[in-house]
């Protein structure tokens, strides 16, 4: 995937598309209320700066799919840098089966 670029101080969605699971079983896996599925912005081997976690802070359309909005507000307080855009799994919720689901950069620019 390409990096994604963002403007400071402007609102931006982030949407993902029919998330499919890394099982072994060839079986998809349906995402529930007791997963914890988790989008973060951060930089690399730092301490994630935005933190979204499902079901709490952003929607889930049918078909596994999610979207986040960055409001204009929270863009305008990232600095401009190269950060590392993560959504991962956390199966049930527990911290046992924790699976990175997309790994992206984003670069932050200014307006």
């Amino acid at each position: 995937m390409e990096r994604q670029v963002i403007v400071q101080g402007e609102a931006r969605s982030f949407a993902f598309f029919n998330v499919v699971i890394p099982l072994n079983d060839n079986e998809r896996y349906i995402i529930t209320e007791k997963d914890k599925v988790i989008f973060t912005i951060g930089r690399k081997n730092r301490k994630p700066i935005i933190v979204r976690e499902y079901p709490r802070d952003f929607g889930k359309e049918w078909g596994n799919s999610f979207v986040i909005t960055l409001l204009p507000e929270e863009t305008a307080r990232l600095p401009c840098l190269l950060f590392q855009m993560q959504l991962t799994i956390d199966i049930e919720g527990l911290g046992e089966e924790i699976y990175t689901l997309v790994s992206q950069e984003l670069e932050v620019v200014a307006k």
